[in-house]
């Protein structure tokens, strides 16, 4: 278990040396899926007009997928049982709160799947969005660097799996 001692005292080191409080109510804003309303809101409209078929297949699959992800998260918070660093600070009420995997990695990593997939482009173009949301959590003292980490890796695994199930099960789904 020498790994999850490295865990915490990096998660110590990051939200006590290297997080200053403008960084920490920053990463608050980044976890909150308010933030992302409106450009998310334009991206579908301007999305759907653009090629209202392909829209129609793509607004299926990344529903699928975020539900797949989430459901898998939430599967893995219940089997792994690992704490929020919070809940061991004693800062954070909800003593049921899980942290391993973090669900915000999970569902953004496998949305950057998912987008580099469809739109055809390198995952390194979408990698960005899963980096940014996973490291305002441990920021934010929702979960610690592991959690982050392990929760990418899932994410990636559900949506390949997906993608690669569709592709076998659905080719026209995944073609213009």
């Amino acid at each position: 278990m020498a790994l999850v001692g490295w865990d915490k005292a990096l998660f110590e080191y990051l939200t006590l040396y290297a997080n200053p409080p403008w960084l920490t109510a920053l990463s608050e804003k980044l976890g909150n899926p308010a933030t992302f309303a409106v450009p998310i809101i334009v991206f579908f409209v301007l999305y759907f007009f653009l090629n209202r078929l392909r829209f129609a297949k793509f607004l299926l699959f990344v529903v699928v997928v975020l539900v797949c992800s989430e459901g898998v998260a939430q599967l893995l918070k219940i089997f792994v049982v690992r704490p929020r660093p919070a809940v061991e600070w004693l800062i954070y009420v909800d003593a049921k709160a899980l942290g391993f995997p973090s669900a915000h990695a999970v569902n953004t990593m496998a949305l950057a799947f998912f987008l580099a997939r469809w739109f055809g482009k390198s995952l390194l173009w979408y990698l960005p969005i899963p980096i940014v949301i996973g490291v305002s959590r441990v920021l934010a003292n929702y979960h610690y660097p592991l959690d982050v980490v392990g929760g990418w890796a899932v994410g990636y695994c559900v949506a390949a799996s997906l993608w690669h199930l569709a592709q076998r099960f659905f080719p026209e789904f995944c073609s213009d």
